[in-house]
């Protein structure tokens, strides 16, 4: 690159040779002594990272700390046995006094440089003003240099008015984007976080911001490239949901549905066989409001293999009906090929945990003429009964969308259903359910 300076026999006191694997300066010193490259090769490492290498005869090193008066920023050792101009930045005056044509040759290489940097620019620009998502280039001060057409309508201001002013000014929380641009840079990590911007004219906006840091070729931090896109709207959306799933919770619906199931649960799935008691309706009514209640609660979490969710609507089945006597001990999800997905139990000493991953595969699901409704008889061994108990529970299928889910167990206490409706297993497997009423909710 200075090739005729290089060889120049008056630098000779200037020279300086390393050996292979020498290091010339390490990122973090305060050294800023610039060096001419006469011969071998470096290598720029950034950490333990080889970033690049250097070899060309005349190639600068060094510059930036040389004329900002700035820590270094990377490393650089000798790959093999190097010859270098080394100049010192106190001896900065003598040497541009004995060598004045230096000066002239090195103003020419850092004008390339910016050149070479003005065209990248330029042609970055008309790049990114036929993307669909917002562009901002700034440099390491974090000063906007160019942004597309698509950020002037996103952030409702021209690039002529924000050119050289602080990208921070565009955000409704300056600090938080500072904070997310640090760790951005620290981890020399592409990220992407949802920051807000008021807009002159649409007030707040919600922008989904992907931001890289740049780099030149020394590893040394350039400035930052980021990419932003409106997301107002789905943000918004998720906040409402999330606000009605929190006030709007389970239990209150659960109240609400039970009270009113009673009166409305009954047309919705009778069909065939008539129930003449009314205690035994009442419990097929009952069974009927419950499986469409919780079916309309799990089926999306037990689809998505969200647990933390339906045990929460598990849980608040029971919360809802406690000082009620029911005849139901525990809920039980099964996944399509009848493993146990997630369980919850009032029952003391049931593991609950335990049963979790288990299979039902070996009990029967046939028998009765109900496709959408099995009794189920099985044997537990519990603390109590170690050597196991005769158990009665009741299943339902789930479906999504025509699309079978698995299944909804009620494990049921049999005196209950014996002493408050009348009912024993011979009665459970004479109800019926209408299958088309399957994904009613």
């Amino acid at each position: 690159m200075l090739d005729h300076i290089i060889n120049n026999p008056s630098l000779s006191r200037y020279v300086t040779t390393f050996k292979a694997g020498e290091t010339l300066f390490l990122e973090g010193d305060d050294t800023q002594d610039i060096y001419f490259l006469v011969s071998g090769k470096v290598a720029i490492l950034k950490g333990r990272k080889k970033i690049t290498e250097i070899s060309d005869e005349g190639s600068v090193f060094g510059e930036m700390s040389f004329l900002l008066g700035e820590k270094r920023t990377a490393t650089v050792k000798a790959i093999n046995d190097i010859k270098v101009i080394k100049i010192p930045k106190e001896e900065l005056s003598t040497f541009i006094s004995d060598f004045p044509e230096v000066v002239g040759e090195f103003a020419k290489y850092l004008a390339r440089r910016l050149d070479e940097t003005s065209q990248i620019l330029y042609g970055l620009k008309e790049f990114c003003d036929q993307l669909p998502d917002a562009v901002i280039l700034t440099d390491k001060d974090g000063n906007i240099l160019s942004w597309n057409n698509t950020a002037e309508n996103l952030y409702g201001r021209e690039e002529n008015e924000m050119r050289h002013r602080s990208a921070e000014e565009i955000y409704e929380d300056p600090e938080e984007y500072r904070a997310f641009l640090d760790k951005v840079v620290s981890e020399d990590a592409i990220r992407e976080k949802i920051l807000m911007v008021r807009h002159p004219e649409k007030g707040i906006r919600h922008i989904s911001t992907s931001t890289k840091a740049l780099y030149d070729g020394q590893h040394n931090f350039q400035g930052v490239l980021s990419l932003g896109r409106d997301v107002t709207s789905v943000e918004v959306l998720e906040r409402r949901y999330q606000r009605a799933r929190r006030w709007l919770t389970p239990s209150l619906v659960l109240l609400v549905v039970l009270t009113a199931g009673i009166f409305f649960g009954y047309p919705y799935f009778s069909k065939g066989y008539k129930i003449a008691d009314i205690q035994k309706r009442e419990l097929r009514d009952d069974l009927a409001v419950n499986y469409r209640l919780l079916r309309s609660l799990l089926v999306e979490p037990f689809e998505e293999g969200e647990r933390a969710k339906t045990t929460l609507a598990l849980k608040g089945f029971f919360d809802v009906q406690k000082g009620i006597t029911i005849p139901y001990i525990g809920l039980v999800l099964l996944n399509k090929d009848k493993t146990v997905f997630d369980v919850y139990s009032i029952e003391p000493g049931v593991d609950v945990e335990g049963m979790v991953g288990s299979s039902y595969a070996d009990i029967d699901f046939g028998g009765g003429e109900d496709p959408l409704y099995k009794v189920l008889t099985l044997y537990r061994a519990s603390k109590d009964h170690p050597m196991g108990y005769r158990g009665t529970e009741i299943a339902f299928k789930l479906y999504r969308d025509n699309n079978f889910l698995g299944w909804l167990i009620f494990q049921v206490d049999m005196e209950v259903l014996k002493r408050k409706y009348n009912v024993d297993e011979k009665d459970l497997r004479k109800f019926h359910f209408e299958e088309s009423e399957k994904n009613a909710g």
